[in-house]
C-alpha cells in the first residue's frame, strides 16, 4: 500500500471522515510499535495481535467521539491499558472444587511455574501510576479517571461535570503527559 505524506493529524481527521484508506495507513503506520508493546506485556503472540486489533478497532467505532492530539502516544498508552488489563485477566485462577482429591486424576490444580515475580511488577507499576495520579489536581485527576477507567467519552464527561470539551482534552493530556514522564523510568525496570 502506498504511504502518503499526509501526517497522522490530517489521517486522523480523515477517519473522522469516514476514510477507509486513512485508517487503514494510520493502522499500517503503528500497528507493529502496537503490537510490540502489547507483546513485552501478554508475552503471547495471539494475546498480543488481538490486543492491536482492539485498540485499532476501539478508534475506528469511537472515531467520531475521540479527540487525540498525538495518535502514537495514544495507541501506545491505550496498548498497555489494554495489555495490563489483559495481563491481569490472565493471572487470575479458576478455583474449581474437588470432591475427593486423592483420586482426582486431571491434575489441572497443579501449577508448575510461579509467575509471582511479573505479578508483584504489574502491581508496583499499577500502583506507582495511581499514586503518580494523587500528584494531580483532584479535577484533573477525576476527568482523567472518569476517561480511563470508566471509559467514558470526551462529550460524556464534559456534559456529566457541566464543564467544556476543550477544558476535558486539556486535563487528560495533562493526565497523561504526567503518567508518561512517570514511566520513562519504570517502564524500562520493568521489562
Amino acid at each position: 500500500m502506498p504511504s502518503s505524506k499526509l501526517s497522522d493529524f490530517e489521517l486522523l481527521q480523515s477517519v473522522i471522515c469516514d476514510n477507509e484508506k486513512a485508517f487503514n495507513e494510520l493502522f499500517e503506520r503503528h500497528w507493529s510499535k502496537v503490537y510490540g508493546v502489547s507483546f513485552r506485556y501478554v508475552k503471547d503472540e495471539e494475546a498480543a495481535m488481538e490486543i492491536t486489533h482492539d485498540v485499532f478497532l476501539n478508534i475506528w467505532n469511537k472515531r467520531d467521539k475521540l479527540i487525540i492530539n498525538s495518535f502514537i502516544n495514544y495507541v501506545i498508552a491505550a496498548a498497555s491499558y489494554h495489555s495490563i488489563r489483559r495481563f491481569k485477566q490472565k493471572k487470575t485462577v479458576t478455583l474449581s472444587y474437588i470432591e475427593n482429591y486423592d483420586q482426582d486424576d486431571t491434575n489441572t490444580h497443579v501449577s508448575t511455574t510461579n509467575d509471582g515475580h511479573e505479578k508483584i511488577l504489574v502491581e508496583e507499576l499499577d500502583q506507582k501510576v495511581l499514586r503518580s495520579l494523587d500528584e494531580l489536581p483532584k479535577r484533573c485527576r477525576e476527568i482523567y479517571l472518569l476517561s480511563r477507567k470508566d471509559e467514558l467519552s470526551i462529550t460524556e464527561i464534559a456534559e456529566k461535570l457541566n464543564i467544556s470539551k476543550r477544558t476535558v482534552e486539556n486535563q487528560i493530556t495533562i493526565a497523561l503527559k504526567h503518567i508518561k514522564s512517570l514511566l520513562k523510568g519504570s517502564y524500562v525496570l520493568f521489562l
